[in-house]
């Protein structure tokens, strides 16, 4: 039987050395950014550039540092990468044309739909200017006094201009499970769902928030609860994400139940069924089942169970 590719997380696995120490090293950025091998990946409302000719890679979503702090963006510096400094600058203040104009023409895309630039050996920086550029929109303000907050340390934090409240980059984490069943003979099952918001035949893990308080295996315990009524024990970690969409991050786990007797809670999940790695791979190459989309870590994951556990 064929097994399935295994397909690599997206927006992670970057050798890029974000030099945290030099943040606060103000003559080594300005040094950094007025070297000839500097480069700035432009952003603008949730979108990257991509130029029009076909370049090297790297200078396809990033463009000479040169000139560009003239018109008034805040570098966000983003690490050394090859031995060449990479920063972000935001244009989003400027409408799509003038941005382009400045940046000498290219396109803005969307790295989530745009093969090019989510196949990137830069998509995890992309993924990183994304996260960041979403928390600096959304952190102008000081959430103790209301004043407005200016950007420091490179773009890493936000001080509040009249209480001096420091505000960090934040990352909401969320956990991705994959429910399975071991029954005494035959193949193992593992439980896909529906949700409302995905289209027919698209079946996914189930997911849900950290709260407060929660450890995470208390998380995957209460999520799977409230959604398909099953308790689940043999909890095991096994990777995680970045999810930049906004500010996430996934962390992808096995759990094992006990039953086969879910109930759904149907403000969540639409229907739900238990399939075998031969089933899954039957009804995808009948076009019968459509997994999660493939940057997600909810897809990896179902991939990665299925090559596992397929007979031999």
């Amino acid at each position: 039987m064929i097994m399935f590719e295994s397909n690599s997380l997206f927006y992670s696995g970057s050798d890029t050395n974000r030099m945290g120490h030099l943040r606060k090293d103000e003559d080594e950025l300005t040094s950094l950014i007025n070297s000839n091998k500097a480069r700035v990946i432009p952003y603008w409302r949730k979108m990257h550039w991509i130029a029009d000719n076909e370049v090297r890679e790297h200078e396809r979503i990033s463009i000479e540092s040169n000139g560009l702090y003239d018109y008034g963006v805040e570098p966000v510096f983003l690490g050394i990468h090859q031995n060449v400094p990479f920063f972000a600058l935001d244009f989003s203040h400027y409408d799509e044309r003038e941005a382009l104009g400045v940046l000498r023409g290219g396109r803005f895309a969307d790295l989530r739909n745009t093969r090019e630039l989510r196949y990137s050996t830069l998509a995890s920086m992309l993924a990183y200017t994304r996260a960041l550029m979403f928390w600096h929109n959304s952190n102008g303000f000081c959430n103790r006094c209301g004043s407005a907050t200016t950007s420091a340390q490179a773009g890493h934090i936000r001080v509040c201009n009249a209480c001096d409240h420091i505000i960090y980059p934040r990352t909401d984490s969320a956990v991705i499970v994959l429910i399975e069943y071991r029954p005494e003979k035959g193949e193992p099952l593992c439980l896909l769902g529906r949700h409302h918001d995905r289209q027919q035949h698209m079946y996914s893990t189930f997911a849900g928030f950290v709260e407060v308080g929660e450890r995470l295996e208390e998380t995957v315990q209460r999520e799977m609860m409230e959604e398909v009524g099953l308790p689940v024990s043999n909890i095991r970690y096994i990777t995680s994400q970045p999810w930049p969409f906004p500010s996430s991050l996934m962390l992808g786990f096995y759990a094992q139940a006990s039953s086969k007797d879910f109930k759904l809670d149907q403000d969540e999940v639409n229907e739900a069924r238990w399939l075998t790695p031969s089933e899954i791979v039957d009804l995808v190459g009948k076009n019968k089942l459509i997994l999660s989309r493939e940057d997600s870590i909810a897809r990896f994951l179902i991939q990665r169970w299925v090559n596992e556990n397929l007979p031999a």
